[in-house]
């Protein structure tokens, strides 16, 4: 018996089986991937013939956006991309309670993701920051680095105008999933290649 019945066609939540899915060298993997909510954010767990891994995600119109890592220290921000040059993102570390931030960042060039940006953001008890955000494009993904008193590094993945960036110490993986009804397909991106990986998911409760 499917125990999502009850929840939205488009919800996340719930225990998926990777179906079909290989890594940006072309190597095959299964599993199970596991979703629960956790406010505005939601909680994600792969448990793959390839390793296990904690993440964190973000939820809109059926779109998932994802960041993992094998490390506890890691982040997601999530960016619309818009066509003044500017992007508006929220973000939100892993180990930071479900709390979700925003930034700003101005000074891109329009109609191009790539450049170099002047941000703002926010920090919860911390108040705010600011500093210098750098957009490489690099094959099918892009790189990201953030000056704000500290360096921080990342990997990004556009769909549409969206843009994910899942950030770390060590290395993270960017994922966005498409979900209709209980098939998920998804992309993913790594922080030392610069093409992508696919996984394919199917929900069975």
């Amino acid at each position: 018996m499917n125990t999502t019945t009850n929840l939205p066609k488009t919800s996340p939540v719930g225990t998926w089986t990777i179906t079909a899915a290989k890594t940006i060298d072309e190597t095959p993997y299964s599993g199970t991937v596991q979703i629960h909510q956790m406010g505005q954010l939601y909680s994600m767990s792969w448990l793959t013939t390839l390793g296990d891994y904690p993440g964190i995600a973000f939820f809109d119109n059926g779109n998932l956006y994802a960041a993992c890592s094998s490390h506890e220290a890691y982040g997601i921000s999530l960016y619309h991309i818009n066509s003044d040059g500017t992007l508006d993102g929220k973000w939100a570390a892993a180990n930071n309670s479900g709390i979700v931030d925003t930034e700003k960042a101005v000074g891109g060039t329009p109609n191009q993701v790539a450049g170099t940006y002047n941000v703002q953001g926010t920090m919860g008890k911390f108040g705010s920051y600011e500093g210098i955000l750098q957009v490489t494009s690099l094959g099918e993904i892009y790189q990201i680095s953030w000056v704000v008193g500290f360096e921080y590094k990342g990997v990004g993945l556009r769909v549409n105008d969206q843009l994910i960036v899942a950030w770390g110490e060590h290395e993270v993986f960017g994922l966005h999933y498409q979900i209709q009804g209980d098939r998920a397909t998804g992309q993913w991106a790594d922080s030392e290649h610069s093409t992508l990986g696919k996984e394919t998911l199917y929900r069975i409760c």
